[in-house]
């Protein structure tokens, strides 16, 4: 079986004056990308086959100029319309805290692209940030979402490692699983109600 992987990292902050550029970027491909995400081991010994997208990391910098993010969104979209036949699944690091020029957050705008190639239920495991600006449909357009616990995120390659290794988990035992977008207020209601 295949597993597509790539990782998407910017922490965008609009109070920074300079737009982050593709010279902001660290851009890895091929055997690059596989060794950067730390999970190459993970899938290899659970008899899983890698596809490398991109890894395109800027860490924190300003909003996106629209042009760059574009090219970083065409890499992963070209890279999975490649391989759209042989794809079982997708690993992906998106931290979700980017902003891009007149789009928004650029970490949906990824997986919205990518859901609109292969459909709703090829599975998608995803390694975001803490802190990251996740809605409703991001949420639910993925099979299975975890982020960093701890800050600093000592944890961030400890996650990555236990992500893939659920993904493969699941691929060899299929489940009807999906992310579910649940809010603090619904949370804080349901904690309220369970404790009168």
């Amino acid at each position: 079986m295949k597993i597509l992987v790539g990782e998407f990292i910017t922490e965008s902050n609009a109070n920074i004056p300079q737009k982050c550029e593709i010279s902001n970027y660290k851009m890895l491909f091929g055997d690059d990308c596989i060794q950067a995400l730390h999970v190459a081991d993970v899938f290899e010994q659970a008899g899983f086959e890698l596809i490398p997208s991109v890894v395109a990391d800027a860490g924190a910098a300003g909003v996106i100029k629209k042009d760059t993010f574009d090219y970083i969104e065409s890499c992963f979209v070209r890279t999975v319309k490649e391989h759209i036949h042989e794809i079982d699944g997708m690993f992906l690091m998106l931290h979700g805290a980017s902003e891009v020029e007149g789009i928004g957050s650029g970490d949906h705008h990824i997986l919205a692209e990518i859901r609109k190639v292969v459909g709703p239920y090829l599975p998608i495991f995803v390694v975001c940030d803490p802190h990251g600006n996740l809605c409703k449909e991001y949420a639910e357009a993925t099979t299975l979402i975890r982020s960093y616990r701890e800050s600093p995120h000592t944890d961030s390659i400890a996650t990555m490692r236990k992500v893939a290794a659920m993904l493969c988990d699941f691929m060899k035992d299929r489940q009807n699983i999906h992310s579910v977008s649940v809010s603090y207020t619904h949370l804080r209601a349901h904690e309220t109600k369970a404790n009168l």
